[in-house]
């Protein structure tokens, strides 16, 4: 099965497209200024698995229209909306996957809805004590265009494994996003206050860095999490489902290890 439809949400249409049609809901979450375009190469492999993946466009991204506030400058909001879309769509368990600013959600859903979680899946999207400053449009007067700095800053951000066909695709891609709308995602990200709510996840979480971008630096963040796993992936960055080859198969593995691991025996190891 795979079925695309628009969702009214809190006042505005959000696009979710669903694949598969397994007893369990996988929901995917795409990072800063970008959309569900993200998991096309990978949305069919995890279905594969046994989930009803559901694959968002948050507000304002993608195809889906914009909030009606304009562009989201909250995590917790986001959290939210994505809580809304499965109370919708979900089947059977619910697992969470995200990357970067979607990492961030996932462990916001976790944080206060653990109860309702079979598992979270949060990649590349390292916590600290302090939240970041806020981040600002350069202005391009006397800066690079901003998509030259779309593109630039995202090939810098993927792994030395990675083929350069890849690598070019996945900065190209990145290309199309709205800096409206990344830059509002890299001000929630900034404001976005959640160390001190880490120890309320208590569903099995499971921490993912590329070696090649946050790589150990990542680990405290899994440490703060009561019994969850932490790995360093070699060889990628900051993109693991789009530079990830064999993603489902990784993805499967993850989930065999939170489901073997005695909750004690977890926790950044």
């Amino acid at each position: 099965m795979h079925n695309a439809d628009y969702l009214e949400i809190d006042g505005r249409l959000g696009y979710v497209e669903v694949v598969g049609d397994g007893d369990d809901t996988l929901l995917c979450v795409h990072t800063a200024g970008q959309s569900g375009v993200q998991y096309r190469n990978n949305a069919k492999g995890l279905a594969a698995l046994g989930f009803r993946v559901i694959v968002v466009d948050l507000p304002g991204h993608g195809r889906s229209e914009p909030a009606v506030d304009g562009p989201i400058t909250s995590i917790p909001y986001y959290a939210d909306w994505c809580m809304k879309v499965l109370d919708r769509l979900a089947v059977g368990r619910k697992y969470l996957l995200g990357c970067s600013i979607g990492g961030r959600i996932v462990l916001e859903m976790a944080s206060r809805f653990s109860d309702q979680l079979e598992a979270v899946v949060a990649m590349e999207c390292p916590v600290a004590p302090t939240p970041a400053k806020t981040w600002r449009k350069p202005e391009d007067s006397s800066t690079p265009s901003v998509r030259d700095q779309t593109y630039y800053s995202n090939l810098s951000l993927i792994g030395s494994d990675v083929p350069a066909e890849t690598a070019e695709m996945i900065a190209t891609m990145h290309c199309r996003e709205d800096w409206h709308v990344t830059r509002s995602d890299l001000v929630a990200w900034g404001r976005h206050d959640l160390w001190s709510r880490l120890p309320n996840i208590s569903c099995p979480t499971y921490v993912i860095s590329g070696g090649d971008s946050f790589g150990e630096a990542m680990r405290p963040t899994a440490e703060q999490i009561p019994g969850a796993l932490f790995q360093s992936v070699t060889g990628i960055a900051h993109y693991p489902n789009q530079e990830m080859p064999d993603f489902a198969d990784a993805f499967k593995g993850w989930l065999e290890e939170l489901r073997q691991a005695p909750v004690a025996a977890r926790g950044g190891n």
